[in-house]
């Protein structure tokens, strides 16, 4: 039996599972050392393919699953509040009222979730990423401080 086969009832399972293939299929063209037209064009549809799942993930499998902080991340949490706390004067002499665990959400209005459909622009103007690299600006960069010492 597959690893991830019966995770979660139906129908979060399936949903979990396809979201794990497309990320597979989308991270495998991402990976590929060397692209053709015809790639590019699978690498267009596997994106817009990764994000409709995504979606249905989120707007489906998230909203059902209520998830808070984990244990050390709340204890962390208490820890800082206490010690901003203990910096600024009491007030009142009221203590804040503990809460529990704060309710944590995916956010898909990161860069990270933006920039996944980029990719295959990116490649088509700039290539692969294994074919260029930011050294030759650093040194470039380097140089360039150095004489102005």
């Amino acid at each position: 039996m597959p690893v991830f086969e019966n995770l979660l009832p139906e129908p979060h399972n399936k949903i979990v599972l396809d979201l794990l293939f497309d990320l597979s299929v989308w991270h495998g063209y991402a990976k590929l050392r060397m692209h053709t037209d015809d790639t590019l064009a699978y690498f267009d549809t596997a994106t817009v393919v990764l994000g409709q799942s995504v979606q249905t993930f989120y707007k489906i499998t998230c909203s059902y699953y209520h998830m808070t902080e984990l244990p050390h991340e709340y204890a962390a949490r208490g820890r800082r509040e206490a010690a901003l706390a203990a910096k600024q004067p009491s007030s009142s002499g009221k203590g804040k009222q503990k809460s529990g665990p704060k309710f944590k959400a995916l956010n898909l209005s990161t860069y990270k979730f933006h920039a996944l459909g980029h990719y295959p622009n990116t490649i088509r103007r700039f290539g692969t990423t294994d074919s260029y690299s930011t050294q030759p600006v650093s040194i470039f960069q380097i140089a360039l401080l150095l004489s102005n010492i």
